[in-house]
């Protein structure tokens, strides 16, 4: 089964720290980077650019808009794919990301949620979920 990890920061706390002091955790982030990267379950993990645009339908129009949005405090800067055998598994491999390990991420409002994947690039997926319910 796959999940979609989702690493959260807080955009402002980030911004506030300064580039040597956000480099300085970024340096902690290595060794955690290192651990998950080594994990086979792992099939994708990307760090995000805070540059962003929204696409949203309005009536009949398509709009593009321009991001970050100033109403988001919080921004994705991570994006894990993890095959697992549990959600259970995959919590515990999402855990390792730097998120949840790097001491300092905790003032920054870093946070890892992680969702089942039900549907990918054009198929139906096996979810604990639909097989507890008799449909995997």
């Amino acid at each position: 089964m796959k999940y979609l990890g989702l690493g959260h920061y807080n955009r402002h706390a980030v911004q506030a720290l300064g580039p040597d002091r956000l480099a300085a955790v970024m340096r902690q982030c290595e060794p955690h980077m290192a651990a998950i990267g080594a994990m086979p379950q792992l099939e994708m993990h990307a760090g995000l650019a805070e540059r962003t645009r929204q696409i949203l339908r309005t009536g009949k129009q398509i709009k593009v808009i321009d991001g970050p949005f100033a109403e988001s405090k919080e921004l994705v800067g991570a994006v894990l794919l993890i095959e697992a055998d549990s959600f259970d598994e995959a919590v515990r491999i999402a855990s390792l990301h730097p998120t949840t390990q790097v001491p300092d991420g905790e003032a920054l409002g870093w946070r890892m949620e992680v969702h089942p994947v039900h549907f990918l690039n054009g198929a139906s997926l096996a979810t604990e979920e639909a097989a507890a319910a008799g449909r995997a």
